[in-house]
């Protein structure tokens, strides 16, 4: 029985341009994160109908994943809840870190961490966990919190990669929080729906997948000039095509940055709130930045 931490999740790159075929890296947020507890939880923090869910399709033998979902139900009735600081509706992997952590301590027997060529068995038992919370889910998002390791998504195939330390001379990541909570489903459906025009399609791969894809490869060989010259490309291209996607408040701070050079600002996840990504060159932040609801991120 596991009482360790669950991290969240950072998608670095390949917000909905995965979706369109670009690479996608994704990384653990290890100072976001959940631990199991027991005593009075708060309301929020029920999980009795998603214990119950479970133990349903136990029951119907339609459940993937070989969870004690007896035991769940059992421990969830005398007091124990998933405890986090990862904020719901961030794009943050709440719902993620969660499935992962029941998984963790309830799979019997569970596939271990280091066991590469069951990956795919491992992400669509997460997948049907995490549907619970989204109506569908690709499980990338619970694989990332469970394994704890970088996960590059290229060709509709996950693996882990290895991210080298930032070198004195590379830039600065940083999170603003935008202080909205969205739900990623209708975001989503929305993007689906504009690309259903094909000239939005064309553009958006042409403006978007495309840098995306070469903003991934330049993180992963420490290419600081090419990362930067790919990150000025996705800020504008979504300012241009997503800017829906764009909490208002925001879109003067994000113009600026694209105007200044200073630092390029790029959507967390699916847009309309929860954090933004910002990137800084030379890792001086302006006052414009200072004097927002600045997120710590580790070292990425």
């Amino acid at each position: 029985m596991s009482t360790a931490r669950t991290p969240g999740k950072l998608l670095l790159f390949g917000e909905y341009t995965v979706l369109l075929g670009s690479t996608a890296l994704a990384l653990p947020l290890p100072h976001l994160f959940g631990e199991w507890a027991t005593g009075s939880a708060p309301p929020s923090h029920d999980l009795l109908p998603f214990a119950a869910h479970l133990h349903f399709l136990d029951q119907e033998g339609r459940l993937l994943a070989p969870l004690d979902t007896q035991r769940f139900l059992q421990e969830v009735k005398s007091g124990l809840y998933f405890h986090s600081n990862i904020p719901v509706g961030y794009g943050a992997g709440s719902s993620g870190a969660l499935c992962a952590a029941v998984y963790e301590r309830y799979a019997n027997p569970a596939i271990a961490k280091d066991n590469t060529t069951a990956l795919s068995t491992l992400q669509q038992q997460l997948a049907q966990l995490e549907s619970y919370f989204h109506g569908e889910s690709s499980g990338a998002d619970p694989l990332i919190c469970y394994l704890q390791h970088p996960l590059l998504i290229e060709q509709n195939t996950i693996r882990p990669v290895s991210v080298a330390q930032s070198s004195g001379d590379s830039g600065l990541f940083f999170l603003i929080d935008t202080g909205i909570s969205r739900r990623t489903g209708p975001l989503v459906q929305q993007f689906k729906a504009k690309c259903g025009s094909d000239h939005f399609r064309e553009q958006a791969l042409r403006q978007l997948a495309t840098p995306t894809t070469a903003a991934t490869h330049a993180y992963l060989e420490q290419n600081t000039a090419q990362l930067e010259r790919a990150l000025f490309q996705i800020a504008t291209a979504q300012l241009n095509l997503l800017r829906d996607f764009i909490p208002e408040l925001f879109r003067p701070v994000w113009e600026e940055g694209l105007q200044s050079h200073q630092f390029y600002l790029k959507l967390c996840g699916a847009g309309g709130g929860g954090f933004l990504i910002g990137y800084s060159p030379n890792r001086q932040l302006p006052a414009s930045i200072e004097a927002q609801r600045l997120h710590p991120l580790p070292e990425v």
